[in-house]
């Protein structure tokens, strides 16, 4: 049995917590929709792009349809998806425009994949891809290994069940920079300096606090629908799945609790005989491209619940949106009284 995904290309606009707005390309989540209806998501990117949710061993095809960009109608970059980090059959599916096929304007791709290997992924535009990925086109992937059973909403698993990555809530840290200059250079059909490369906001989830917090967020965040607040019950396993698809190193802190890394662009350290070598941190240090699982345990607080941990960029200086303090990448963990909180069932879901 194959799944059938479908992805949009298109532009959009996001919203800082200053006010401002910003001109993105970006994909948008098209499964299920009529041909006819199709011209109704046009200019509905969304950041952080949909999370592609695969299963280790299952056929999937992934169509690709670029619907335009109605903001910049003059554009007729093609698109491609380019699947970061694990292996393609053949070129053909990776998404590289000088060895596969690029999407033009109006039209569609299957891109077949069978993953092997569960893990944290990430997937984005490669046509032009300082460009692409800097104006949105990024996202997460995970792959679910096949024993993952997701009926099961208490305990689920990162790597396989009886691995030490068992865990009960799952949340995104998807982390990007947005330089609102090249934004409105691209919006008014003015080139882009790359070497001029300044960020002036930096986002989890396509988020600058406090937005990140902000859930759902109403409509002015509907092109950022990825809450990055973290909830969870003492005493529960949390998994963080870290991704970075910006242009610059983190380092996220999480201040009361210890973050446990089992996994590191998609697979777990393990020794030359399959030992456990994963190990703990404070602070996870992030470079572009690389993705990180840690998973942590809720710590327990006896008449102090709900009790709330700062999660935050250890580098202070993106802790700040367009130059206000606090802003940036800040968001909270809140830890609530066993029993408070029903079980997770998708990821991010408070």
């Amino acid at each position: 049995m194959i799944t059938r995904i479908r992805r949009s290309a298109t532009d959009g606009w996001v919203n800082t917590p200053d006010g401002r707005t910003h001109y993105i390309f970006g994909f948008g989540d098209i499964s299920g929709v009529p041909e006819n209806e199709l011209v109704n998501y046009r200019a509905r990117a969304e950041l952080m792009a949909p999370p592609l949710l695969l299963k280790a061993g299952n056929e999937y095809i992934v169509t690709l349809t670029s619907l335009g960009t109605p903001t910049r109608p003059d554009l007729d970059d093609p698109h491609t998806i380019h699947y970061h980090g694990f292996p393609n059959q053949i070129a053909f599916y990776d998404g590289v425009p000088e060895a596969s096929v690029a999407v033009p304007v109006g039209r569609d791709l299957e891109y077949y994949y069978k993953p092997l290997d569960p893990g944290t992924y990430m997937y984005h535009c490669h046509h032009e891809p300082v460009e692409h990925i800097q104006m949105g086109m990024v996202g997460p992937l995970v792959v679910y290994p096949h024993d993952y059973d997701s009926s099961d909403p208490a305990y689920k698993t990162a790597y396989g069940y009886g691995t030490g990555t068992e865990y009960h809530r799952e949340y995104y840290v998807f982390l990007n920079e947005l330089d609102c200059s090249i934004h409105n250079l691209v919006a008014t059909v003015q080139e882009p300096d790359w070497t001029e490369y300044r960020p002036t906001y930096w986002l989890i989830n396509g988020r600058a606090y406090p937005d990140t917090i902000d859930t759902p967020g109403g409509s002015r965040l509907q092109s950022q629908p990825w809450p990055a607040l973290i909830k969870a019950n003492a005493g529960e396993r949390v998994l963080l799945r870290f991704v970075n698809l910006g242009f610059q190193q983190h380092a996220m802190e999480l201040l009361g609790a210890v973050l446990k890394v089992v996994g590191i662009d998609g697979m777990r350290p393990l020794g030359q005989n399959g030992e456990d070598l994963s190990y703990n941190k404070n602070i996870i240090y992030i470079a572009p491209g690389q993705s990180y699982d840690a998973i942590f345990t809720a710590p327990e607080a006896p008449d102090m619940y709900p009790l709330t941990l700062p999660f935050y960029n250890r580098n202070l200086i993106k802790n700040n949106s367009g130059g206000v303090e606090p802003g940036g990448m800040v968001t909270e963990v809140q830890i609530y009284a066993p029993g408070s909180l029903p079980h997770q069932t998708e990821p991010n879901q408070a």
